[in-house]
């Protein structure tokens, strides 16, 4: 039987599901994503976003925010919905190394090829940038809650032992996606999905293993 996803998603940032629990917000958050993804954050307005979603700016106020909130909310929502999709193709592989490279893989892919992400890059770099590195906090914090949910579920599922201490471990997982997501290109060759995975494999798993007791019998 499929180990439960639920409690993996719900570990997620509650800021960056906000929207998807609110039909109005999502609908401006949908409005800006379309937006951003067309003009970029710069050359956009409130007032774009709020004729997209055929509303009114002081709307877009009252259910989001200003347009560093819409911004900072339409970013958190696009790494939430990456998580699902790792959770999605990781959670049901029946040994941790498996998960995690599947997992790793999973999310660098969808990063390479997110719309909203490139264009960005393309258009504005600097712009962005912040929202990623020095102003990044929110997104690190959906990346470590779901990698703190990963190491839980293989425990659940007894495919893993008690790690020392799992929010560590999940940063520094969390930290190691960061890095290569923002700088893709190195000595490394992890372009492929195969080369993706055995540097997971050979790389990330230690991480948690190394330090781990055996399963119990039974999960």
């Amino acid at each position: 039987m499929a180990p439960d996803r639920q409690p993996l998603i719900a570990a997620l940032s509650a800021e960056a599901s906000a929207g998807e629990a609110n039909p109005g917000v999502e609908e401006v958050l949908d409005a800006a994503l379309a937006q951003f993804e067309d003009l970029g954050i710069r050359r956009s307005t409130i007032e774009d976003i709020a004729r997209r979603a055929g509303i009114d700016r002081v709307t877009v106020y009252r259910r989001v925010g200003s347009k560093d909130d819409v911004t900072q909310t339409v970013i958190a929502r696009e790494v939430h919905r990456m998580m699902e999709e790792v959770v999605a193709a990781s959670a049901s592989l029946p040994t941790f190394e498996e998960r995690i490279a599947v997992a790793f893989t999973t999310a660098i892919q969808h990063v390479r090829t997110n719309t909203l992400y490139n264009r960005l890059l393309a258009l504005e770099a600097d712009t962005v940038l912040p929202h990623l590195t020095t102003n990044a906090s929110p997104l690190l914090g959906i990346g470590v809650a779901a990698a703190a949910g990963l190491i839980r579920q293989a425990q659940q599922d007894g495919i893993l032992g008690q790690v020392g201490d799992p929010q560590t471990v999940a940063e520094i997982l969390a930290r190691i996606v960061h890095s290569f997501v923002l700088t893709p290109q190195g000595v490394l060759a992890l372009q492929t999905d195969a080369e993706l995975n055995a540097f997971a494999r050979s790389h990330l798993a230690p991480i948690v293993t190394h330090h781990t007791q055996p399963p119990t019998s039974g999960g």
